[in-house]
């Protein structure tokens, strides 16, 4: 392998005959579907049943694709999604939506990028379809968009006998547990020639080694954390700096002599210690946004979003600084919605929490997170919400045009949503997003 392949790569789905457009023909590629459940499906779609057709086939690549994460065990998974609560008792349906197994998947080489952004748009659509709002509306899914889901289902998850995580990555994972590795390493050069999306992954890989094993491989994963921080850290998301503070904080309040030493020697190296949390208060605000964040992504958003996104406002106007990325994640995906509208209810709340943010912590949101915010600009490839965040620059954040610490990438972007030139801010949005997956 070269240095310019990246380390794992998600395979591109099951091949599917351009001819073959009827879901009752497409699902016969559902080679992961025993005979009765393809049948199943089949029927339904004979019978015009297009909405259960479709719920059908996407609960059987749910359960199959959170089976495969699930042979990685829980308590990396928990990890993997900065969960403290995820152990290796928990169950994985309860712990992780649709929407966090198909980011998770992405990220570990079970399915590609493309894979990942079909089905979330298949998940939000099975999401609105299947809701109390769009029963209220007499809102019924088409033949056309059932087929687009089912094809997306069958192609990314259900095609295969048998989905499994990329073998190197498995490799290198078990390598980093059992070796301490030099930078002059093939893989971890490799490694280091890759995109941000899957640096960040090895960092929690490491990190979860550095909790939940122990002696020897617990020594080796705090190794190479030391070893690799400081050619990672000014390519790694704010959010995982907090992470890996996290772990030193967590490390300390537990004991954990040999882990405690590792993560400081590591810190230091690259002046870290701003990333070590005070106190437990942020850990509040960040299970409050993570609660908001999962219902946004779930069905009948629309009520749920309401409750929580109130409860995640009652804690404060100060967000503390280690909770800031998750709590203003939370705010815009309430405030900017999806492509079938906003919650009316939560809406209000989170516009007004969002106008509280100083113009210095939207400054660092700007320059320090939205390039790797994957869930924000995504949310710029649909026309309603490119036009909520349109109007959010325009009315109240129109100062960051002129802003000499943004990148340039993202300040065309600032510059474009405030034009209101649709055409670039898309192809920007969509030239960043691609970026935290590319080199």
């Amino acid at each position: 392998m070269s240095n310019k392949e990246l380390v794992w790569v998600g395979p591109s789905g099951t091949l599917i005959p351009t001819n073959c457009s009827e879901p009752q023909d497409i699902v016969a590629y559902a080679n992961g579907l025993n005979t009765k459940q393809k049948k199943d499906i089949a029927r339904a779609f004979e019978h015009e049943a297009y909405d259960m057709g479709a719920e059908y086939t996407w609960r059987r690549a749910m359960v199959r694709l959170k089976s495969t994460l699930k042979t990685l065990g829980m308590g990396f998974i928990g990890e993997m999604l900065n969960n403290e609560d995820i152990d290796e008792y928990s169950n994985i349906d309860i712990v992780l939506n649709d929407y966090s197994a198909i980011s998770l998947a992405e990220q570990l080489g079970a399915i590609n990028s493309t894979g990942a952004l079909k089905l979330r748009h298949a998940l939000e659509m099975i999401s609105h379809f299947l809701s109390d709002e769009a029963e209220k509306n007499n809102e019924e899914l088409s033949k056309i968009d059932a087929s687009a889901l089912v094809s997306s289902c069958v192609k990314y998850v259900l095609g295969e006998t048998d989905i499994s995580i990329a073998i190197e990555f498995s490799e290198l994972r078990n390598r980093l547990f059992s070796e301490t590795l030099p930078l002059s390493d093939p893989q971890i050069e490799q490694l280091l020639g890759s995109p941000p999306f899957y640096i960040k992954t090895v960092v929690s890989v490491l990190l979860s080694g550095i909790k939940n094993e122990q002696g020897a491989a617990q020594e080796h994963a705090v190794r190479n954390l030391s070893i690799l921080i400081q050619p990672i850290w000014n390519h790694i998301p704010e959010k995982d700096k907090w992470q890996i503070g996290n772990a030193y904080r967590d490390a300390t309040a537990a004991g954990d002599i040999s882990a405690t030493k590792g993560l400081k020697t590591a810190l230091l190296k690259v002046k870290g210690f701003d990333y070590v949390p005070e106190n437990l208060r942020s850990s509040t605000f960040k299970k409050a946004a993570k609660s908001l964040i999962d219902a946004h992504f779930t069905m009948n958003n629309f009520y749920t979003e309401g409750p929580l996104v109130a409860n995640l406002s009652k804690l404060g106007s100060s967000i503390p600084a280690p909770a800031f990325i998750d709590c203003v994640q939370a705010y815009l995906c309430v405030y900017l919605g999806n492509s079938y509208g906003v919650s009316n209810v939560a809406f209000s709340t989170a516009k007004v929490e969002l106008l509280k943010i100083t113009e210095d912590r939207w400054r660092y949101y700007f320059s320090k997170v939205l390039a790797t915010d994957e869930i924000i600009l995504a949310k710029l490839f649909n026309e309603k919400p490119k036009n909520r965040f349109k109007t959010l620059i325009q009315g109240h954040l129109s100062y960051l045009v002129e802003s000499e610490s943004l990148n340039t990438d993202i300040l065309k972007l600032v510059q474009a949503l405030n034009d209101g030139n649709d055409s670039r801010i898309s192809g920007i949005s969509h030239k960043l997003y691609q970026k935290i997956r590319e080199k």
